[in-house]
């Protein structure tokens, strides 16, 4: 047996799924695999927009509050920027809760992970297959599959992310003293380059599934 022309077939049989999928929406009445990358796609922008709408509009908030103080090093906080300061906290935990429906519905809550099991030598070579830096070893391919279609579903944490950011932005405007200013700007930085990261393990992660679909071309996307 040809190990080259299997490898072959699934990759023609996976693109054909797609374009199936992609043709039945065009007709309007989308199949099965239609139906649930477009579920999934809409998922995944909510996600972003939500998280990032209420991020901008937080420190939208705290600019505001510091722009009117006229940038003072110790602001005296005010009863009306202590109350929109727990507001904003009460958004960043509706984000949270967000983050849980989505991800529960997402299958990001999944106990029983297959990669639980291995060391981490062997969690890295598999992480460096998905990633393209190693080459994909037939007989793992099913474990690297299972390892990036979660790789796919972590860019739901945007709502994590953005939850706890939020957070810190709402204390900030509660009480921003100097100590809390530099601590949030910290947060920032550190969480934006968070998310970059994840976007682009998912994006190669993605890319990882394309090349090397499973039975009939199903996957995240």
């Amino acid at each position: 047996m040809d190990p080259t022309s299997a490898e072959s077939r699934r990759l023609v049989s996976g693109e054909e799924s797609r374009w199936a999928a992609a043709m039945s929406v065009l007709d309007r009445a989308p199949n099965r695999s239609a139906r649930e990358r477009l579920r999934r796609r809409r998922l995944l922008s909510w996600s972003w927009v939500l998280g990032l709408v209420v991020v901008l509009a937080a420190g939208a908030t705290l600019l505001a509050l510091l722009f009117t103080d006229a940038l003072v090093p110790e602001p005296g906080p005010s009863s009306g920027w202590v109350v929109t300061g727990l507001v904003v906290q009460g958004a960043g935990i509706v984000l949270l809760v967000g983050f849980a429906v989505i991800a529960w519905r997402a299958g990001l809550f999944r106990w029983s992970q297959p990669t639980a099991v291995l060391d981490r030598a062997q969690r890295r070579r598999l992480l460096a297959q998905v990633r393209g830096r190693a080459a994909v070893d037939p007989a793992r391919l099913p474990l690297a599959r299972d390892l990036a279609e979660r790789l796919v579903l972590q860019r739901h944490q945007v709502l994590f992310v953005a939850g706890i950011l939020v957070q810190q932005l709402g204390r900030a405007i509660s009480g921003p003293t100097t100590f809390v200013l530099l601590l949030t700007g910290g947060l920032s930085v550190v969480f934006a380059v968070a998310l970059v990261l994840l976007r682009r393990d998912a994006q190669r992660a993605e890319a990882f599934l394309a090349e090397h679909p499973g039975q009939g071309g199903a996957g995240p996307g």
